[in-house]
């Protein structure tokens, strides 16, 4: 990352307590602001699947799960730990439909991730 970019204020430490996610935008992006033990993360906020808002997911350590398909992701590195998949009943109509071979090859993408810092109490991203 460019040390010329500045960083954006984001949100206030205490609106992010240890073991929780919030939901910003910053500067036109969706960023999921994560607190694991203290120490603040910041990820694109869409699922690298097929675009859900992993901050309406679950969050198990660095571990954000999205609600739509299940795909799992690391938020300090943005790295895919499971794949997503359709599931159910969904998958059962899917997989009998021409665009079920289509969803089966739908690959899920590692999440970007942003610079933090955290300035007296305010969080603060470098958008680049």
């Amino acid at each position: 990352m460019s040390d010329t970019m500045p960083f954006a204020d984001a949100a206030q430490i205490s609106d992010v307590p240890p073991g929780s996610m919030k939901y910003v935008e910053v500067q036109g992006r969706e960023i999921l602001l994560v607190n694991v033990e203290g120490k603040i993360y910041a990820t694109d906020n869409r699922c690298g699947h097929m675009n859900g808002p992993l901050s309406m997911g679950t969050l198990q350590g660095t571990v954000v799960e999205c609600p739509l398909h299940h795909a799992r992701f690391d938020v300090t590195t943005g790295k895919t730990l499971k794949e997503g998949h359709l599931g159910g009943v969904a998958h059962a109509v899917m997989s009998t439909t021409k665009s079920g071979g289509i969803m089966d090859m739908v690959k899920t993408h590692d999440l970007r991730t942003y610079e933090v810092s955290v300035d007296h109490d305010i969080i603060k991203i470098r958008i680049d």
